[in-house]
């Protein structure tokens, strides 16, 4: 595996105009691998690894960091389409890498969008409480629209509290 540079991503994008793509696409594309980058040099910076660049980064790069990229954006609730407009890009980007040796495999391959609406069973989960709890302060309270807002956003908070933690406090 080659290191990956600065270059070779603007060599990406230069492929990218050379296939007829839009300058709006390619700004999406940049967006989309700059915004991955950004997520990888902060991750590796939370293990403890230095990574400042493009080139550092490469020896991380492998299906399981894509993966973990892909989880962050759904755990943060990024839109759904932005997830799999990113994950398109990235799958490109990786695609393009590999054909050019810059990579020893293409690592987003079989990386799946996310679908529109799929909740995993704790989500789901989540999601039918919090709504019986937003729906039961709007019946049988007198609080404001704006107290129902702050207060699921509370609730919403604790549930991903719990999900990180695996975990009730106190066994509850």
């Amino acid at each position: 595996m080659q290191l990956i540079s600065d270059n070779t991503i603007k060599k990406f994008l230069n492929n990218l105009q050379d296939q007829g793509k839009s300058l709006v696409s390619i700004k999406n594309y940049k967006s989309d691998i700059n915004h991955f980058l950004a997520w990888a040099i902060l991750k590796l910076k939370s293990l403890g690894s230095y990574a400042d660049n493009v080139i550092e980064l490469t020896p991380f790069i492998n299906r399981d960091f894509f993966n973990e990229y892909k989880s962050y954006m759904v755990e943060n609730n990024i839109k759904v389409k932005t997830i799999n407009r990113r994950l398109s890009s990235l799958r490109n980007l990786s695609n393009f890498l590999y054909s050019s040796q810059a990579l020893d495999r293409d690592y987003m391959q079989g990386i799946q969008n996310v679908g529109i609406g799929t909740l995993t069973p704790m989500r789901v989960k989540d999601r039918d409480i919090v709504e019986r709890f937003r729906e039961s302060l709007i019946k049988d309270e007198n609080v404001s629209s704006n107290t129902v807002k702050n207060y699921v956003s509370d609730v919403r908070g604790f549930l991903a509290w719990i999900e990180k933690k695996g975990e009730l406090p106190n066994g509850i």
